[in-house]
């Protein structure tokens, strides 16, 4: 009998499973990437889970055929990973950015214990949190009441030291307000878009000031990984000819900063997608 190619393998273990996360490793070490200082992190997601994937079809374990099939499979790039050892991890900041595409709260709290599972640490310094965009059924603006049942996770995250710290991203003054105001655990931080808002509102400085938030700039594109832009990761590296029953859940960005340097010693992203995946709106009273 002949042996299996390897990309039929890869092919055959997407189709097994129903939960796919990827890890890309640190991209730091990447040096292709070090070019392009211009990328926005929607491009970057997309050529670095391609070649995370590329990596992976085509070096995975034959011996997987004599396996049984796992309902979650995990891929990672293996030369790029990086974990933190004990030694070093007071040396080291950890933040994390979390873009949640479906509105689910359970969500939140599955990307940090996979980072930190990843990583290899117990306590992740900050956590940022990014919400989806609103589906059909939930009206065509943000109100405080989609916001606080994702924020709530990020509160039980902070009471068990999970998180050091927690802020939010994209909200305007009143937004922010409503929802420092009615959270028990309080946004630290609050990231501004450079390029919807190139100018920080005053009215969002000044509230940031009085309550102790700290403002900071980011360029991310709104959704982060379109799902067409996922199913076509999925079919240029696997040649699953059912790519299309497949979702993005959620995008995860770390980076791991030398405190005393300032330095990024690491950055990398993972990404969880499910197979069938349905749409799960936020009941909004």
């Amino acid at each position: 009998m002949s042996a299996v190619p390897v990309e039929e393998i890869a092919r055959l273990m997407l189709s097994s499973t129903n939960n796919l996360t990827l890890h890309t490793g640190n991209i730091i070490n990447w040096n292709h990437l070090k070019r392009k200082t211009s990328q926005n992190a929607g491009e970057e997601v997309l050529e670095c889970l391609s070649a995370t994937l590329n990596v992976w079809s085509s070096t995975v374990d034959p011996s997987w055929m004599n396996e049984e099939s796992n309902n979650a499979l995990i891929i990672t790039n293996p030369n790029q990973m990086e974990r933190i050892s004990e030694d070093e991890r007071s040396k080291l900041k950890v933040s994390v950015k979390i873009f949640l595409l479906k509105w689910d709260p359970d969500l939140v709290v599955e990307a940090v214990d996979q980072v930190c599972n990843e990583l290899d640490i117990g306590v992740v310094d900050s956590v940022l949190l990014a919400l989806p965009p609103l589906e059909a059924e939930m009206g065509e603006e943000l109100t405080v009441n989609h916001i606080l049942p994702m924020w709530e996770p990020m509160e039980r995250l902070y009471d068990v030291e999970r998180v050091s710290a927690i802020g939010t991203s994209d909200l305007d003054k009143e937004m922010l307000e409503q929802t420092h105001g009615m959270a028990r655990v309080k946004p630290t931080i609050n990231q501004v878009n450079v390029v919807s808002c190139c100018v920080i509102p005053p009215e969002l400085t000044a509230f940031a000031k009085e309550n102790d938030i700290q403002l900071l700039t980011h360029s991310d594109p709104r959704d982060v990984l379109p799902t067409p832009t996922f199913q076509e990761i999925l079919r240029g590296s696997s040649h699953d000819d059912h790519v299309d029953e497949w979702q993005p859940f959620w995008v995860l960005r770390y980076t791991v900063m030398v405190k005393c340097r300032g330095v990024i010693k690491a950055k990398g992203y993972i990404v969880n997608g499910r197979r069938h995946a349905t749409d799960m709106p936020l009941s909004v009273a």
